[in-house]
């Protein structure tokens, strides 16, 4: 069976942990497309920071952004999912009461309450666009997913408050050691790649996909060839059906050239 799409998951899979993409990556990534495989960047990373880093292949591939809540397909916006204004401000008021940072990703912007350096630089490290703000319900916009940081480890704890909080009506994920994302109901990484499928035409069997934590099951179990890293949750091993090696050693570029090249 011939694979015809590819999705990959940024950090901790594709990037490395110094955030950098493959060395081969464009090299890689041409091929791809002269074989009429299509490519999809899919993250929890909002589309102003990811459409900077790829610059060169914005009419050429797909971004599942804000883990599925905002799709972009060769330029082109597919979906997005605006969450309801009194939601944004009630878990705004709910984190500000458990000491946890918020950061809204917007239309118009990525806004954040940032407190100290050591947040402001973790904020950095994954969005642009970023304002810092005290009071976040003042914020004026279309939000389509809300990241909240607990820097000692969310888990088992922010997780789990805000689990209990908003998981019967809102998609509550934990999507790395110190983030956990809410979105709407039904909003996921694995539902948007499930829609490009279907747009396509390409099956379960002909899609392959990388990741290394919870926000990216869903993908995973959308595509045959899911690869779990070396480096991801224990949860992530158990969903995939192949292991590859780690996030720093180039071990996405690695399966795509051996299972679409060879």
């Amino acid at each position: 069976m011939m694979i015809k799409l590819i999705a990959t998951d940024m950090d901790g899979t594709l990037l490395d942990d110094n955030k950098q993409l493959p060395e081969n990556f464009d090299n890689v990534v041409r091929r791809l497309f002269e074989k009429n495989i299509r490519f999809v960047i899919s993250s929890g990373r909002s589309y102003c920071t990811i459409k900077n880093q790829f610059s060169d292949y914005i009419d050429d591939m797909t971004f599942i952004c804000d883990n599925g809540a905002y799709v972009v397909d060769k330029g082109k916006l597919l979906s997005v999912s605006v969450l309801p204004k009194e939601t944004v401000k009630e878990v705004v008021r709910f984190c500000r009461e458990h000491d946890l940072m918020v950061l809204l990703c917007g239309r118009n912007g990525t806004w954040n309450n940032a407190k100290n350096e050591s947040q402001n630089k973790e904020v950095r490290s994954y969005y642009v666009n970023q304002v810092n703000m005290k009071d976040l319900t003042l914020v004026d916009d279309d939000i389509f997913k809300i990241a909240v940081f607990e820097e000692s480890g969310i888990e088992n704890d922010g997780y789990v408050k805000l689990s209990e909080r908003f998981g019967d009506d809102f998609n509550v994920q934990l999507s790395g050691k110190y983030w956990t994302d809410i979105m709407n109901k039904g909003v996921t990484k694995g539902s948007a790649l499930k829609t490009i499928e279907n747009r396509m035409g390409v099956s379960y069997e002909e899609t392959m996909a990388f990741g290394d934590y919870l926000n990216d099951v869903d993908m995973l179990n959308n595509s045959y060839y899911s690869f779990a890293m070396s480096n991801a949750h224990e949860s992530i091993k158990k969903v995939a059906n192949f292991m590859t090696g780690s996030n720093n050693d180039n071990s996405v570029m690695k399966e795509i050239e051996k299972h679409c090249f060879a």
